[in-house]
């Protein structure tokens, strides 16, 4: 019986090109912070063209530098939603997620959520510390 021709593949999986993608999402993820994280890195880094890159992010229907974007910026509205990050400036919580002008992170994230990540900050802690119902005591 003669395999040639048929990619291998891992169970479950998407074959080698799907493994690669994902080794390269797990880098995204993993070194938002670097603010000089881009495709040509992603590319060296895994041994492959810049090209291929881009032909394995369009399997999931974007572009690396796209993936990229909307890996900070939800790790950015992340940390702008805990309480335990309230008192970091937004300008830090933007170069925290990779961003080195934060003029044009409040473009992306207004673009992305809607509102400044000021606002979004300001609602969403305000949510936290507003209970949801009013429970009463019963009386005896």
């Amino acid at each position: 019986m003669t395999l040639r021709g048929v990619a291998p593949s891992v169970p479950g999986g998407e074959g080698s090109a799907g493994v690669l993608l994902d080794m390269m999402q797990r880098h995204v993820r993993e070194h938002l912070s670097d603010p000089t994280l881009r495709v040509e890195e992603l590319a060296r880094r895994h041994h492959v063209s810049v090209g291929r890159v881009y032909a394995l992010f369009e399997r999931i229907g974007t572009t690396p530098g796209t993936y990229l974007r909307e890996q900070r910026l939800l790790a950015a509205q992340t940390l702008l939603s805990d309480p335990r990050y309230a008192r970091i400036d937004v300008s830090n919580i933007a170069a925290a997620v990779g961003f080195v002008d934060l003029r044009g992170f409040e473009r992306a994230f207004r673009r992305r959520f809607g509102t400044t990540p000021g606002a979004w900050r300001r609602e969403h802690h305000q949510a936290r510390s507003t209970p949801a119902t009013t429970e009463k005591k019963p009386q005896d």
